[in-house]
């Protein structure tokens, strides 16, 4: 697809996705900016929704056959960056520009959050009152649809710690695809079917996971209302790939509940530069920050460990001292998702 000077290679996410029209209509504005602003030259645009040597849809292919782009601008919107830095680096090789942009779910200078953008638009609404903790019947909660290799991991270590039945943990089916060197046991569902979420996200999309595809609600308010803690399962773990935040760290700021990071822990330090407020703090002598990629789990399990040693009154007065924190939290996101806005429609 050519778009005056700007060629843009690339597929999005499918037509009966919510955010299809919302990603089309990114992608367009983005085109028309890089038209503003660099009126004369060729420019090529790859969207990398799906876009790598993995996909069989041929847009790898034909990104590396594209000769003398002037620029080259990478874009990274509604999926974690797919490609290593090696290929990155080939594709650029094949190209040539002579300047080259990172746009989105890159670390630099062009990064954005495009998902926190399309929340306010689609998240379901809860009043304050459906929200907050009155009762604590589960520490923790750690909703895992797609089995990752850091999910299962963690998930092991909850259950070799005999901290599993102190919350609610979901673990979809596997396929082989994403679970690495873990060692599956098996998936924890709900039973929970597509039509329970129809408006929230499912798409239509096949049940492959035996957990349905809720990415605009809080899931079931029986758990969420009488939790205390949200253990995030994020895409993304490795600390060196470039940052991506999904709904899955939005809903506790949403939800109005305190959470811990499985996944990459750089977003914690990310969403303090932004203006929110992070709760690692509250579990003395735990580093949750500072740690690597191989002592993420040992610190989770600590903290649970730390919340089981406590009374469920204590518990719920540790959620009335962070209660300031999260209803700023909650306020603060719909202030961020502006200005995350106003920041992809005037990039450069």
């Amino acid at each position: 697809m050519i778009l005056n000077n700007v060629t843009v290679i690339g597929t999005t996410f499918q037509s009966n996705s919510q955010w299809h029209e919302d990603e089309t209509a990114l992608i367009n504005s983005i085109t028309q900016q890089i038209n503003q602003q660099w009126p004369i030259g060729q420019n090529l645009l790859i969207n990398t929704t799906w876009f790598g040597p993995q996909f069989d849809n041929d847009m790898y292919r034909k990104a590396r056959e594209f000769k003398s782009a002037d620029r080259l601008f990478f874009l990274s919107t509604v999926d974690p960056v797919m490609l290593t830095s090696d290929q990155i680096n080939d594709l650029v090789d094949c190209i040539s520009p002579q300047e080259t942009y990172y746009l989105g779910n890159f670390d630099g200078q062009y990064q954005f959050t495009f998902i926190a953008t399309l929340l306010p638009k689609y998240f379901k609404y809860y009043s304050r009152d459906e929200l907050l903790l009155d009762r604590v019947e589960l520490l923790y909660v750690n909703y895992n649809r797609k089995p990752r290799e850091h999910r299962i991991n963690f998930i092991n270590q909850l259950v070799k710690a005999g901290l599993i039945t102190h919350g609610v943990v979901t673990l979809g089916k596997s396929s082989g695809t994403y679970i690495g060197d873990a060692e599956y046991s098996g998936e924890l569902l709900l039973g929970e079917e597509p039509e329970d979420y129809a408006q929230e996200g499912n798409w239509d999309m096949s049940m492959e996971f035996g957990i349905p595809h809720d990415i605009h609600s809080l899931g079931n308010m029986m758990i969420w209302k009488n939790h205390f803690l949200t253990i995030v399962s994020e895409t993304e773990f490795l600390p060196w790939d470039n940052m991506f935040i999904t709904e899955k760290t939005w809903k506790p700021i949403l939800g109005l509940r305190p959470f811990l990071l499985n996944g990459q822990t750089k977003i914690y330090n990310w969403l303090r530069s932004n203006g929110f407020r992070t709760f690692t703090h509250y579990f003395p002598n735990i580093e949750l920050e500072q740690v690597n990629e191989l002592e993420v789990h040992d610190s989770l399990v600590q903290a649970i460990q730390y919340l089981a040693q406590m009374s469920k009154q204590q518990v719920l007065q540790l959620y009335q001292d962070m209660l300031p924190d999260l209803l700023y939290n909650r306020e603060r996101f719909q202030v961020f998702a502006q200005h995350q806005q106003y920041k992809i429609e005037n990039l450069f």
